[in-house]
């Protein structure tokens, strides 16, 4: 599997900026709904900083260092104002500097104001507080040096109780400042854990060499007001022993000023039981041995350790390490740095289609390298994210190889540090070392599964199998087989260009995590292409359909009269003109659809054309017919019918009328007549002569045929199943929106090339299109 963390060096920060880093971690973590500071406020600290620091959206290279310090500082200036108190997490506590101070004067005092070690008046030798105070000083010196000579345990996570620990501190209590300063003091810790041990450590040897310079004060001063009595007294020591013993305490004060010890007479007369009086001497020597012995053992390497652990606490103040591929800096920059996503895929067989390259080519709204090997940029981001792909060939006669190098370590095999990170994908035989980040194989009967296993099992990296039909259970057993595992996605799950977020989910989980936010930019530009060629197909179509709408052909043939109905000739050729000027229309319709064919193919990245079910698109012949008349000749009927009925009216009055009534309806209906149909000539789209056009029915089907033939070539190359389906969806669309195209046809035939009905019609294809691509997808 991938490494969890980006390729990516650790940063070092003094503590005034690490603080800084990890306040703004915990309000990033404590406040995910922005009460303190909110979500728009973070965006733009995000792009403040990359102005301040450099932007890959510019050119400009990003500085991961100075962009996560730009950052931090603007949100924790926020904080300055709105939440003092938690804004002074930024520097030490104040009384961390007063127990610096503090805790050692403390133990001055204390150390100083013993006024009896054992018994005032009777001083033991064998003093039990003095003897168990340099033995606790020896066994912290013990522990310290095993600790410096013992091997570092492999760091293998905390263990349980400091999981438990970890989870009640990360509890959420109080209000969201709370829990933001609760978080900042875990996280503190496991950041500069080893800084606050040092300056610990270097509180304590100083409390401890100021409580040993406080006894050996308390042992002066108290000699200067009391007479010790010297002695010792035992159960279960005798002489010989307790000689030996006080020769071994006391030798580093003779080694290093040459102060002689008590011999075996001076004990034995310094016994309580003795009877024996005990001089002054033998008291000022045991003070001086004592204070000798305690600057020795105490004073002295106490003083030492603090100094060490001062120097160590100042070099770790100015170089606080934080590694920006944990979980929190990884998303974080991944917000900002440029992803580089890789997809290695496996090439079909010369004669099957690719479902899978068929994808991304309309992706890239380009063509795919045909030869092996070659890295091939599918698209960018305004951020400077890329997209490729390399195509992979399949079997052992490849001419490229692919091999998984193991990734550079700086601990040995051996060690038992847990499962070691894969290492991507590396592609031998292009100009540069690949590695590829997910490895895509497209399976169907004509490419059964087994032909991938031997490429899957070169090396350790993740595989996305698109399983066609019947393949899903093998694509399965073969990926339990994988060394790196994967998953798989039947290719019915993706029946259209919008199920294509099914396949970016995918790749998208088997990315490595701090590519996330680089594929997220990936896919909107992914999904903002994919839209905008689908408005730029369906203006280009609207604006197919507007011209067919407008066009017709000329009829060159007399105006309709009486001739017409009475030559024979003269009707054939009316006929005649007719076919032709249909088969004319035709033609230029079926032109402007290869044209506007080879438009969508290009703009969806599709080679070729033919060969697809859904190419028919046959439209009913009923055309609108225009015919011209003749006006003289329509007057003359009028007329003639005007008088036939006035002459009835006549019949009807018996004479009465003397003909008025056939000369009047001869007048009026010739009148109407002729105004009729100059009338209608008028109204022509050819004034004065006949035409042919595409009626409303014949508008209606170019509308099912249009959107057939963007669904063909958006999904040229893509499993097409049951086309059938595809075009009784598109038809029902089309006549489910019959009412709002009758509407425009008259608008259409009327207006100019880009009058507003022209988009009226692109934006309804663009919804007939939704809906279809929705059923179709089951969505």
């Amino acid at each position: 599997m991938h490494s969890a963390t980006p390729p990516t060096e650790p940063i070092h920060v003094n503590e005034a900026q690490a603080r800084r880093i990890v306040l703004v971690q915990a309000l990033d973590a404590a406040d995910p709904h922005g009460k303190l500071v909110g979500a728009a406020e973070r965006e733009q600290a995000d792009r403040e900083a990359l102005a301040a620091t450099g932007d890959p959206a510019r050119g400009e290279a990003l500085d991961a260092r100075a962009w996560v310090l730009e950052r931090a500082s603007r949100l924790a200036g926020l904080l300055e104002h709105r939440q003092p108190r938690l804004a002074a997490l930024q520097r030490p506590p104040h009384w961390m500097a007063w127990l610096a101070w503090g805790l050692p004067m403390l133990a001055l005092v204390a150390g100083g104001l013993i006024e009896r070690i054992d018994n005032p008046k009777q001083v033991n030798l064998l003093s039990p507080p003095l003897l168990a105070f340099l033995l606790w000083n020896l066994a912290v010196y013990l522990f310290i040096a095993v600790a410096a000579f013992w091997p570092p345990r492999a760091a293998a996570g905390p263990g349980r109780w400091a999981r438990h620990l970890e989870a009640l501190a990360e509890r959420p209590r109080g209000g969201v400042a709370q829990q933001v300063a609760n978080r900042f003091r875990l996280q503190w810790w496991r950041v500069a854990g080893a800084l606050e041990g040092q300056r610990w450590r270097r509180i304590l040897h100083t409390s401890a060499a100021a409580w040993a310079v406080g006894v050996a004060a308390s042992i002066a001063l108290g000699g200067l007001v009391r007479e010790y009595r010297i002695g010792w007294e035992s159960t279960l020591l005798e002489l010989p022993q307790v000689h030996a013993f006080l020769q071994f305490l006391f030798a580093p004060v003779v080694a290093v000023t040459g102060m002689e010890p008590f011999s075996l007479d001076e004990l034995a007369r310094l016994h309580f039981g003795s009877g024996e009086g005990v001089g002054r001497a033998e008291a000022r020597r045991w003070v001086f041995l004592y204070m000798g012995l305690l600057g020795l053992l105490v004073v002295l390497p106490r003083a030492l350790l603090a100094l060490w652990a001062a120097l160590r606490q100042r070099w770790l103040a100015g170089s606080i390490a934080l590694d920006l591929g944990d979980a929190y800096f990884t998303p974080l920059l991944g917000r900002v740095r440029p992803a580089r996503v890789l997809l290695a895929i496996g090439r079909a067989a010369a004669d099957g289609a690719d479902p899978l390259q068929t994808i991304l080519r309309q992706a890239s709204g380009g063509v795919l390298p045909a030869r092996p090997g070659e890295p091939f940029t599918l698209f960018t981001s305004a951020r400077g994210d890329s997209l490729q792909c390399v195509v992979l060939p399949v079997g052992q006669a490849a001419p490229m190889a692919v091999r998984a190098e193991p990734p550079a370590g700086r601990w040995p095999a051996w060690l038992p540090l847990g499962r070691r990170p894969q290492a991507p994908l590396a592609v031998a035989g292009a100009t540069d070392t690949l590695r590829a980040d997910v490895l895509l194989l497209a399976c169907s009967s004509q490419d059964p599964p087994d032909a991938w296993s031997g490429l899957l099992q070169q090396g350790a990296w993740p595989a996305l199998l698109l399983a066609g039909a019947g393949c899903e259970s093998a694509c399965a057993a073969l990926l339990r087989r994988a060394p790196a595992g994967g998953e798989t996605l039947p290719l019915a799950a993706l029946p259209t260009w919008r199920e294509d977020s099914r396949l970016r989910a995918a790749i998208e989980r088997l990315l490595p995590p701090y590519k996330a936010a680089g594929a997220q930019r990936l896919w909107s530009v992914w999904e903002e292409r994919a839209h905008a060629r689908h408005v730029e197909s369906m203006r280009l179509l609207a604006a197919e359909v507007a011209q067919a709408a407008r066009d017709s052909a000329e009829l060159n043939t007399r105006p309709t009269g009486m001739r017409q109905l009475v030559v024979r000739e003269e009707r054939e050729a009316g006929q005649a003109a007719r076919r032709q000027a249909m088969a004319a229309l035709l033609g230029r319709v079926r032109e402007r659809q290869a044209g506007g064919d080879a438009r969508l193919r290009a703009l969806h990245g599709v080679e070729g054309g033919g060969g697809s079910p859904l190419e028919a698109h046959d439209l009913p012949e009923r055309f609108r017919i225009e015919q011209s008349v003749h006006e003289p000749q329509a007057g003359l009927a009028g007329a003639a019918s005007g008088a036939a009925m006035g002459a009835a009216v006549d019949l009807m009055t018996g004479g009465l009328t003397l003909g008025a009534a056939s000369a009047l309806g001869a007048l009026v209906g010739g009148g109407a007549a002729l105004v009729a149909a100059a009338w209608k000539n008028r109204g022509s789209q050819t004034p004065g002569g006949s035409s042919v056009a595409l009626s409303d029915e014949m508008l209606q089907a170019l509308v099912a045929a249009v959107l057939l033939r963007y669904l063909d070539a958006a999904h040229r190359g893509r499993a097409l199943a049951e086309p059938d389906l595809w075009r009784t969806r598109a038809e029902a669309a089309v006549t489910g929106e019959l009412a709002a195209l009758q509407a425009l046809w008259p608008r259409l035939r009327t207006e100019a090339a880009e009058g507003d009905a022209v988009a009226s019609l692109a934006n309804l294809l663009e919804r007939l299109s939704l809906r279809v691509l929705g059923e179709l997808g089951g969505g």
